[in-house]
């Protein structure tokens, strides 16, 4: 077992320098069910226009948990080759077995991984027996992922610092709790804190947090972009200004009443010809109605407010 001296905090992913924002991508599929590889070339292809340096694969908003372990592997590869920036590869599943399998896998494809809770048992004795599992074998970076309202199961701070002193490749956290004790607490530890709510992307500093994890905001991710930007050159007049954007955008999101993979997939088909907005069930997709006003809104409020700030 990889061992850590309690205390020491040097860095130990040389990739994460500057990785604010990582954005959480959506996996586009086919009217009749199947990975839109082309689909996902050209959202790649516009992330990384938009200044996008890091994506995390395989994650909530990206369906995992309709995927395949063989579709998480092939969507993985296939990133991989198209994707210049730092890729993180979610490899957390309810099956140990399966989480390790897609470890294993990411070790030729990945520059980090991440873990969420197993979301079924949540017994703590044995998320620190599942997260130690994982621990042990890897070979790359990797992030706890903190998501209870899913998983119904906290990572609690007390287990994070105990295998971030334990495990020198435990190198953060994503927290997509709402709970911000539970942030602090983490931050506590001295190992990066990457939040997963777009609504705290200028006020990362307030929570000494790393950055943010975005997957709402991949419909404009020059949005984050720019406020991790400001925020790194300690600008917070402009970091709020492009917050304000990010709010109003977030206020659209929920007050469509749409989950959050199908509200973005419907914004994204107005950002890149042809996206598909088709969602796996039992999620359900917008209504072609609710996609016209999506992208009617983006078009004609969000859109040219970007223009606006950015000019």
């Amino acid at each position: 077992m990889a061992t850590g001296t309690q205390g020491q905090r040097i860095s130990r992913w040389p990739g994460a320098v500057d990785l604010n924002p990582i954005i959480a991508t959506v996996t586009p599929f086919t009217s009749s069910g199947h990975i839109d590889f082309a689909a996902v070339d050209a959202y790649l292809n516009f992330l990384h226009e938009a200044g996008v340096q890091a994506i995390l694969v395989n994650g909530t908003t990206g369906e995992f948990a309709n995927l395949t372990l063989a579709e998480r592997r092939q969507l993985l590869e296939h990133t991989r080759v198209r994707w210049p920036g730092q890729l993180i590869a979610h490899v957390g599943a309810t099956a140990l077995g399966d989480a390790v399998a897609l470890l294993e896998h990411s070790h030729e494809h990945a520059d980090a991984v991440a873990a969420i809770s197993p979301y079924f048992y949540a017994d703590p004795p044995g998320l620190r027996a599942y997260f130690s599992a994982l621990l042990d074998r890897t070979e790359l970076p990797m992030l706890l992922y903190n998501f209870p309202r899913h998983t119904q199961a906290l990572i609690t701070p007390d287990l994070f610092g105990e295998l971030a002193s334990a495990y020198p490749l435990l190198v953060g956290i994503k927290d997509s709790g709402s709970d911000r004790a539970v942030t602090r607490a983490y931050v506590d530890t001295g190992l990066p804190v990457f939040v997963g709510s777009d609504g705290e992307a200028a006020r990362i500093g307030e929570l000494r947090a790393a950055g943010i994890v975005s997957g709402g905001g991949s419909p404009i991710p020059e949005v984050p972009v720019r406020i991790a930007a400001a925020v790194r050159n300690e600008d917070t007049e402009t970091a709020e200004r492009w917050q304000s954007i990010f709010d109003q955008f977030r206020t659209l999101r929920q007050d469509s009443g749409l989950s959050d993979i199908a509200f973005a997939k419907a914004a994204l088909s107005e950002r890149i010809s042809g996206f598909p907005v088709t969602v796996r069930p039992p999620l359900v997709a917008a209504s072609d109605t609710r996609i016209d006003d999506i992208r009617g809104y983006l078009r004609n409020k969000i859109l040219p407010r970007i223009d606006e700030v950015d000019s």
